[in-house]
């Protein structure tokens, strides 16, 4: 267990308000004790001697011995100049800001891509916390300040507000983990608004020269024409589809179970298969191996699972050899855009899994426009 002895200065009467002192050389000292230095190692540094006056010289005194102390309490060992701390996943008030964010990131859960997507936010955090100094700064000292000019100053380097706010989305969720461990008494985040900013409308399918196009893929690659005919009717996110595995599919009562990784939390969920693309999930099901994925490499089943992103380039790669400017996703929004069309936007939430319409209004694009035709023919006589 490693301690340190009591800081000193030398002169000893560095406090005091003696002029002789200013002329002198100053030092600090202290004997630092770890478990490779049981006797102990004279640690001694400057960086005062410079001051111009002895106001000046203490001050910068004072602020050195209280930024070592507070290093070691952090676990600097200023034997070998790095911080040793016993437990890494350990969060406390003075658990430097940036630190603070890497260790509670290891605590969060969810799917790859918000994984990578937490861990593209947290590079911004990193590197504007840098830039305004508060990188290193005790995590119970920043304040709701500190985060607001860490996001003006990506908007001022031109970032766009839907990064901004996602960042501030992910702020929030580092900052509701340190709530949650007493080191904030509220998530202050909550308390920063929402830059404005407009979604740009997705690209979906909508024609029948688009259609004409789609189909196109069946003479490029039948394998991958039958995943996106499965995924367009599934109402899943690629995530999903990856890990649904034969024993998941229940062809004769036509549904398949998912897994859900939301906030967190895991969750089983019910799809069903719809009639339109019941014969791909067939086919599929007869060539998978008991416990197999049903959708792995090649889009065919496999012992192991692939890559959700993997899954999405291709989807996007295909899309784009017929002529449509669209992601895999597109798909999804096409589906769900369709059946709101049809049966309105809370059947569309229901099949996406989805607890609240809100959610549902960024896949089915066209809903309020679908809404206003549904409300010309209500009949009712006067």
């Amino acid at each position: 267990m490693k301690s340190h002895s009591e800081i000193k200065v030398t002169p000893r009467t560095w406090e005091k308000p003696l002029k002789s002192n200013l002329e002198k050389t100053w030092e600090i000292y202290y004997t630092f004790y770890d478990r490779q230095h049981p006797d102990g190692v004279k640690i001694r540094f400057k960086g005062m001697n410079r001051a111009k006056s002895l106001e000046e010289k203490q001050a910068i005194t004072k602020s050195m011995i209280e930024n070592e102390i507070k290093n070691l309490q952090r676990g600097f060992n200023p034997i070998i100049g790095e911080y040793v701390v016993e437990d890494e996943n350990l969060i406390t008030e003075i658990t430097p800001f940036i630190k603070a964010c890497e260790i509670a990131l290891k605590c969060f859960q969810g799917v790859e891509s918000t994984m990578i997507d937490l861990n593209n936010s947290l590079k911004h955090i990193r590197n504007y916390a840098t830039i305004l100094s508060i990188n290193n700064k005790d995590i119970k000292s920043v304040s709701k300040g500190d985060i607001k000019q860490l996001l003006m100053r990506m908007s001022v380097d031109k970032h766009s507000n839907y990064r901004v706010n996602k960042t501030r989305a992910h702020l929030s969720k580092f900052f509701a983990h340190f709530t949650e461990l007493d080191i904030f008494q509220v998530n202050f985040i909550e308390g920063i608004s929402k830059l404005e900013h407009t979604s740009k409308k997705k690209k979906i399918i909508r024609t029948e020269a688009d259609w004409k196009k789609f189909h196109k893929i069946k003479d490029l690659n039948y394998s991958v024409y039958i995943f996106l005919n499965i995924f367009l009717y599934s109402g899943c996110r690629f995530e999903e589809m990856i890990q649904i595995k034969k024993e998941d599919v229940n062809l004769e009562k036509s549904f398949f179970w998912i897994n859900l990784k939301k906030g967190g939390k895991h969750t089983r969920a019910m799809r069903p298969i719809n009639m339109h693309v019941w014969k791909y999930w067939k086919r599929i099901f007869e060539i998978a191996q008991p416990l197999q994925y049903m959708f792995s490499f090649e889009q065919m089943p496999n012992d192991n699972p692939v890559k959700a992103h993997s899954l999405y380039d291709l989807s996007g790669k295909y899309l784009r050899k017929v002529g449509l400017d669209m992601t895999g996703y597109g798909l999804k929004h096409t589906f769900l855009n369709l059946v709101s069309k049809d049966f309105g936007i809370s059947k569309a939430a229901e099949i996406a899994g989805h607890t609240s319409t809100k959610t549902t209004e960024k896949y089915a694009v066209d809903w309020q426009e679908h809404q206003v035709e549904r409300n010309k023919k209500i009949d009712i006589s006067i």
